[in-house]
Parts: C-alpha cells; sequence; structure tokens
C-alpha cells in the first residue's frame, strides 16, 4: 500500500520541477549573483558619481551613505562573506530610501502604495522590491556556495 501512495506521489510532480528541483542551490547562487550586480551598479553609480548621477544632490550627505552601504552590501551578497549582514543593511537602506524619498513622490499628498503617483513619480517599487529580496538572502543566508563557508565550514552571520 505505501508502494502505491510513494508511485502515486511522484506521478503528481511536474516533469520540470523534478529537473530543476536538484539544482535549487544553484538557481539561488545566480539569483544572489544578479540581485548583487544590479545592487552594485545602483551603488557605485552614487558613491563613485558615475553614468551621470550629480555630485549636488538635495539630499547630500544620505546619498553617498547609501550609494557605499549598497556597494558594500553587494559585495558581500555576492560573494558569501556576511551575506546576513550585508542584506540587513541594505534592507535598512531600503526603509529609508522607501520613507525619506520615494514616499512623497505621489500626487498630492503621500501615499503607502508606489503607484498613486503615477509611474514617472517613482513612487517607490524598486525600493519595496529590494526590500523584500534582501530580506530574503538575509532569511536564506549563502546556502551552499559562499566563500564565508568555502573558508570557514559554516556561516557565521
Amino acid at each position: 500500500m505505501a508502494t502505491n501512495a510513494s508511485q502515486a506521489g511522484e506521478q503528481d510532480k511536474p516533469v520540470f520541477g523534478q529537473f530543476l528541483a536538484r539544482y535549487t542551490d544553484e538557481f539561488y547562487l545566480v539569483f544572489r549573483l544578479l540581485f548583487a550586480f544590479i545592487v552594485a551598479l545602483h551603488g557605485a553609480q552614487k558613491a563613485f558619481l558615475m553614468w551621470g548621477f550629480p555630485s549636488a544632490h538635495p539630499l547630500g550627505w544620505k546619498v553617498d551613505v547609501a550609494g557605499w552601504v549598497e556597494f558594500i552590501a553587494a559585495l558581500l551578497i555576492a560573494s558569501g562573506i556576511f551575506t546576513r549582514l550585508g542584506a540587513g543593511a541594505l534592507c535598512v537602506v531600503m526603509v529609508v530610501a522607501y520613507f525619506d524619498v520615494h514616499f512623497g513622490n505621489g500626487a498630492g499628498a503621500p501615499h503607502l502604495f508606489p503607484a498613486m503617483g503615477g509611474f514617472g513619480a517613482h513612487g517607490g517599487e524598486v525600493p519595496i522590491l529590494w526590500f523584500t529580496i534582501a530580506g530574503i538572502i538575509g532569511v536564506m543566508g549563502s546556502r551552499k556556495y559562499g566563500l564565508e563557508r568555502l573558508i570557514l565550514k559554516k556561516e557565521i552571520l
């Protein structure tokens, strides 16, 4: 009877899912690296005033700090060294970015829903998404592929 139940359970699994489930750690590594690459570019733009980013910005030092935190957090996330620390720092920066920069960009009074001001108003979809992704990475850590795990055989943070 148990044999029939296990056979029925295996038949219910999608073929594509059976194949891809073997590569969960590799997919997570690619996810982490792609996210870190995008965040590093964003941070470098602010920290090093690249790609037309203005040196005189209305937010002043906050942009500099955000740029450096984004850049360093991206390096930590990509390398798998103190991955959770980098993800946590990025979460903090995204909360500040949303409420200090994007929250009031809607038409009229500030809205919690990012699209209320229209797509050109930069209502904060990116900080919300990055907060969510960094939060997931913060919970999961570097998993199988990370320099910290390779060198120390475990994740410290």
